[in-house]
């Protein structure tokens, strides 16, 4: 585990800033982005650093933009040299209203930002992780990219769209030694979700068998099993850890 180098695209915040903690602990030396939150950024250093065995590294980048991306290659080719695994985790929310009474540029801003974030940084570092002749990948998708989400259409078809670019990468890098899988979260305790309306979760949880949300530790747990211990034979799949609200 100590060999592990693992890149985190939104890692300073929520889901990602678990993943990183979780990952640390494991022993492995995590890379991850964030886009302006430079404080918390410095936060999740200082906390990995006090592991034992931990180790960060932070570095500002808008995964949505592919020469912004090419640069942050660049200096990971330069300073590590290597990477053993990539968690796609990079993305937003979107304003909440129905498709009808949103605004066209903001639609196809989450589109942009979501979807982007994870073939730019797949077009960028597949060819170090084929060099390699090996590496994992892990793209953090959504239940509302399965069942779709009133007030989130763009979010839905960015998470939904997410999934099949994943089942078609596997179908091409899998022979490289590359494995390429998706995380699908359901109703997750995070800042993300802070705002989702009472009434709306409410209704959620009436239904589902456990009747609670997720916490970030038990998807980073998820993520780290996919990157440090699966087998190779899981390829092109998406993992829902959503609590049963997928079968409600």
């Amino acid at each position: 585990m100590n060999e592990q180098i693992i890149l985190v695209t939104g890692g300073s915040r929520g889901i990602g800033r678990s993943i990183c903690l979780t990952l640390a602990e494991r022993g492995c030396t995590v890379l991850f982005t964030y886009l302006s939150s430079a404080d918390k950024a410095l936060s999740l250093i200082a906390e990995i650093d006090a592991l034992n065995g931990g180790r960060a590294y932070g570095y500002q980048c808008d995964m949505s933009d592919l020469k912004q991306v090419q640069a942050l290659a660049a200096r990971f080719r330069k300073e590590h040299g290597r990477l053993s695994g990539l968690v796609n985790n990079a993305g937003i929310l979107g304003d909440g209203k129905p498709f009808l009474m949103g605004n066209d540029d903001n639609w196809w801003n989450v589109m942009r930002t979501n979807v982007g974030s994870v073939t730019n940084t797949c077009r960028i570092m597949l060819p170090l992780f084929i060099a390699q002749r090996r590496g994992r990948i892990i793209n953090m998708t959504s239940i509302s990219g399965q069942k779709g989400n009133a007030g989130q259409s763009a979010y839905s078809a960015s998470k939904s769209a997410i999934v099949t670019f994943s089942k078609t990468l596997a179908k091409e890098v899998t022979r490289f030694g590359i494995s390429v899988n998706c995380v699908s979260p359901g109703l997750i305790e995070t800042d993300m979700t802070a705002d989702v309306p009472d009434e709306y979760v409410a209704s959620r949880l009436t239904n589902m068998p456990m009747k609670r949300k997720g916490n970030v530790e038990e998807v980073a747990n998820l993520v780290a099993y996919l990157l440090c211990d699966a087998p190779n034979y899981m390829v092109g799949q998406e993992l829902t850890i959503d609590g049963g609200l997928a079968i409600s």
